[in-house]
């Protein structure tokens, strides 16, 4: 990884101001906005590469077999607990559900449960294993076209994998019902704890991530698309845990 300095190449997917390339990471350069320092990978791979290096072989899952299944549920079971006051009773989906162990267990309180995953593999392995919830194998905005709305949604892990804001935000918007709270875990990239030289910081690492957010300008994102922030855990490590509520 190298850090490069030029001209402007981009406006700001949230703010519009100006962003500059900040560092290239094996081929793609990677950008930073010059007011409210959102860092993206510019230009984009298309669609295709994307889906490509998600497709069979990514974290070796399939329909038999999940990577850490029975720390997996050890943890979900246990992490669950806490998400009780804001999902009991409550339609949930999990965007970016891998292989559905953090659904089924928040499930145990929930109403209905359905779970949203680009990996084919892993719905593979979250339909058989969980079939009492609902899977689709999919990315986010084709799932937002199915009229489904939902009360409680949780994603974890997947905001920097996206190829833009817009796309998670036009599915927020499209699948929740007015007061629906939405928990998100993500990398921060201005955590204390993130190294001042991004370079030798491990969650840059695209093709797989490709957009990193600090909690002013993930704010900024969602009070543009009608979600104030509800609750923020403060946590040790770089990453963000964070409600927000939809309030129109």
């Amino acid at each position: 990884m190298r850090t490069v300095s030029e001209h402007p190449v981009i406006s700001c997917p949230i703010c519009q101001f100006a962003c500059f390339p900040r560092m290239e990471k094996d081929t793609y350069r990677i950008v930073q906005c010059s007011n409210c320092d959102f860092l993206f990978v510019n230009p984009m791979p298309t669609s295709q590469v994307i889906a490509a290096y998600y497709a069979s072989t990514y974290r070796g899952a399939h329909a038999n077999f999940y990577p850490k299944d029975r720390s997996r549920r050890w943890r979900a079971f246990w992490r669950s607990l806490a998400f009780i006051p804001y999902l009991y009773n409550r339609d949930v989906v999990d965007l970016g559900c891998g292989g559905g162990h953090m659904l089924a267990a928040l499930c145990r309180f929930a109403r209905s449960g359905t779970g949203v995953d680009l990996s084919h593999n892993s719905i593979a392995f979250a339909k058989r294993h969980f079939p009492n919830q609902t899977f689709f194998a999919e990315d986010i905005l084709s799932f937002s076209k199915r009229k489904r709305c939902f009360d409680f949604v949780f994603s974890s892990e997947l905001l920097e994998h996206l190829r833009s804001p817009d796309d998670f935000m036009t599915t927020l918007r499209a699948i929740t019902r007015p007061n629906a709270l939405v928990y998100l875990s993500a990398p921060d990239a201005g955590h204390r704890a993130t190294p001042s030289d991004l370079a030798t910081w491990s969650d840059i690492c695209p093709p797989e991530h490709l957009q990193w957010f600090n909690e002013t300008n993930l704010a900024m994102l969602f009070d543009q698309n009608g979600f104030v922030p509800f609750k923020r855990h403060r946590t040790k490590t770089p990453a963000h845990s964070v409600f927000f509520r939809r309030v129109f």
